[in-house]
């Protein structure tokens, strides 16, 4: 079976995860429900 790879984490992983150069691999035809998504916070700096 062909596998994709998953880029980042998501709001279950620990924080060491949650940056966009972890790599990790799923099958093509697996869903998950707290993958896929990201949360968009507004820059807060002057």
């Amino acid at each position: 079976m062909k596998r994709k790879v998953i880029r980042g984490g998501s709001w279950k992983d620990v924080a060491r995860y949650l940056q966009v150069s972890t790599r990790d691999y799923e099958y093509q035809d697996t869903a998950k429900s707290f993958v896929g998504f990201r949360c968009v916070r507004s820059y807060l700096g002057t």
